[in-house]
């Protein structure tokens, strides 16, 4: 048997869980607040009552029957005040109205205003009876309006705002869908230009969405913030000197002139300071091992001069050697497997859209910044040359 995994819930760049409507908790009404809304209700239930009266009123001098004239008021003010009760029941079941709830809701109150004026046998009169309806209409709309607000309080979900964002989102799949296939070239630009229109419209009244994205920018900033804090409170360390210290000579101790070939192969590292070569002494031997001028030997230290061998072969001098010393550890062919280790950590980072430095590679990699921008330098070129050992 087949079982389909979980799905994940979404996450952000920085991999923090975004908000879900599902796991928003349910907060409860204060004292204070329900005392507010009990007082803020009242007057609209007075205020639907006098007009639902005074609409009766004006119906009742024109049809002296009482069965007419409440029929009136009940296709007009009734009909709004039954869908906006339609209206709270399905906001506090967690449910969006249907688009024939919402449209009753506009079109009654005009009905009903138009029904007034019409009995009206002048301008006056139609002034008034147009009026009249529409303190009930509004009384029921602002009493829908506000249990609405409630269950977005309490449950932070706003049903209206997640249909009006499902709808929009279905239109604009549907639109980049046809801009693409359709064969038509005019159909495709305009549906085009209807997807950029609508992408307008989008999360427009939806606070859950603003949340959402301003808790993902709020990751970024404090991220960039840290490290631009991190790079300026770090310090530099003590620069290494450009040549390693040379030990001062005893007044009476000799020196032997550097062989040419070692000279030639040294690497001079600073450009801006000359080097002056300093008078170099060479030792004789005993003057009684010097021979008649006749035989022209003369015993001395070994000396290499251009025309001679070198009589020991010294130790080659590479450009790693003449490197000043920066107190970094020399890499070994046993550290191989945790530098790589250290370049997909590295690769990964950079994959999933960190900007990394230096300094932060090394906060991350526990090295110091001159080991980290070499890391750094690796697996910038992996990502490039599409290596895929980075995966």
């Amino acid at each position: 048997m087949t079982t389909t995994p979980a799905s994940q819930p979404p996450t952000s760049p920085h991999g923090r869980p975004l908000p879900n409507a599902g796991d928003q908790p349910t907060r409860a009404l204060t004292r204070g607040q329900g005392a507010v809304l009990i007082l803020a209700t009242i007057p609209m239930l007075v205020a639907g009552a006098l007009g639902a009266w005074g609409t009766y009123s004006n119906v009742k001098t024109v049809f002296p029957d009482n069965g007419t004239a409440l029929g009136v008021v009940a296709s007009g003010e009734g009909a709004t005040l039954i869908l906006a009760i339609v209206y709270v029941l399905l906001t506090l079941l967690g449910q969006s109205a249907p688009t024939l709830v919402r449209l009753g809701l506009w079109i009654l109150p005009v009905i009903a205003s138009a029904v007034g004026a019409k009995l009206a046998s002048n301008s006056t009169e139609a002034v008034v009876y147009a009026v009249t309806p529409m303190a009930m209409c509004v009384a029921a709309e602002g009493i829908g309006l506000v249990a609405r607000r409630v269950v977005v309080y309490r449950t932070g979900i706003d049903m209206e705002a997640q249909r009006r964002n499902a709808e929009i989102t279905r239109r604009i799949a549907y639109h980049s869908a046809r801009s693409q296939r359709h064969p038509n070239e005019r159909v495709r630009e305009e549906s085009a230009l209807k997807a950029w229109q609508l992408m307008e419209r989008i999360g427009s009244g939806d606070a859950q969405l603003g949340s959402g994205l301003i808790g993902v920018q709020r990751d970024r900033l404090t991220q960039g913030a840290d490290m631009a804090l991190g790079a300026m409170l770090s310090g530099l360390g003590e620069p290494a000197p450009a040549h390693p210290a040379t030990p001062a000579l005893e007044p009476g101790e000799p020196t032997t002139e550097p062989p040419r070939e070692l000279a030639s192969s040294t690497v001079n590292l600073s450009h801006t300071t000359e080097s002056r070569p300093e008078p170099t002494t060479r030792t004789l031997t005993d003057p009684t091992t010097i021979h008649h001028p006749t035989d022209q030997q003369v015993s001395r230290e070994p000396v290499l001069i251009p025309s001679e061998p070198a009589i020991t072969k010294p130790n080659p001098i590479t450009l790693e050697t003449t490197e000043p010393n920066t107190g970094e550890p020399i890499e070994t062919d046993g550290g191989s497997d945790e530098k790589e280790q250290q370049i997909a950590t590295l690769t990964h980072r950079l994959t999933q859209g960190d900007r990394l430095t230096k300094s932060t590679a090394a906060q991350l990699l526990g090295v110091s910044p001159a080991t980290a921008g070499r890391r750094l330098k690796d697996a910038r070129d992996r990502i490039s040359e599409g290596t895929g050992m980075y995966l």
